[in-house]
């Protein structure tokens, strides 16, 4: 990831002092532009961010799903080895996504210097990324197993389905029925993973809209 955000970020910045002073950032429905933006190193720059954004928040995933407290890490326990194959393929997914922002990033130079409202194969590149992405999540699912189920605690299920034991070091725990894998609530770990999906799924598009659309 970083090798491909460096070579995006170079590839910019010499393709910087060719860009039209004016670029075209809205077309019509003949495609001929009608909306303009300033030429400025941040406008020019915002793919990198967003490989930045991606990357950051995607490793971020990683290092969570791998934390252990006081470093108590058993390889061989089926909860770590859980662990492993989930933060594995969230940096596949990173890699995927930050690579086609670079190609992303690409399409837009020459949008920016043809003034025409095409992206060459941009759709193929996106549906590349998601067939990748699905072959990544069928991997991991393999990888994951299926989990061998516990004891039952009543103590530890909350409204019946979420458990919450702070004193197990588990992150990834078996559901009640034994059939997949749950969070263990009782980690502080799993509410900031929770928050940060919610910043991807959510607040990341939200925010890359309004920079667009400004």
């Amino acid at each position: 990831m970083v090798l491909i955000i460096s070579a995006t970020a170079l590839m910019l910045l010499l393709q910087y002092s060719s860009l039209p002073d004016l670029l075209p950032v809205h077309f019509n429905g003949r495609g001929a532009p009608n909306g303009w933006q300033y030429r400025t190193l941040a406008r020019v720059l915002i793919p990198v961010g967003v490989q930045a954004l991606l990357a950051g928040i995607f490793t971020a995933v990683a290092a969570l799903l791998l934390s252990r407290p006081h470093g108590d890490r058993d390889a061989e326990a089926p909860d770590v080895r859980a662990a492993a194959a989930a933060a594995d393929a969230v940096l596949l997914l990173a890699l995927i996504w930050v690579a086609f922002q670079g190609y992303a990033a690409w399409t837009l130079v020459r949008l920016w210097t043809t003034h025409r409202a095409t992206l060459p194969l941009y759709n193929l590149g996106e549906a590349v990324g998601v067939i990748a992405s699905l072959a990544v999540a069928v991997r991991a699912h393999r990888q994951l197993g299926r989990p061998e189920p516990r004891p039952f605690v009543e103590a530890h299920w909350r409204l019946g389905q979420l458990y919450k034991n702070p004193e197990d070091p588990a992150l990834f725990v078996p559901t009640r029925d034994g059939r997949r894998w749950t969070l263990n609530f009782g980690r502080p770990v799993a509410g900031a993973l929770l928050g940060l999906v919610l910043v991807l799924g959510v607040l990341a598009p939200t925010l890359l809209i309004a920079l667009a659309l400004r």
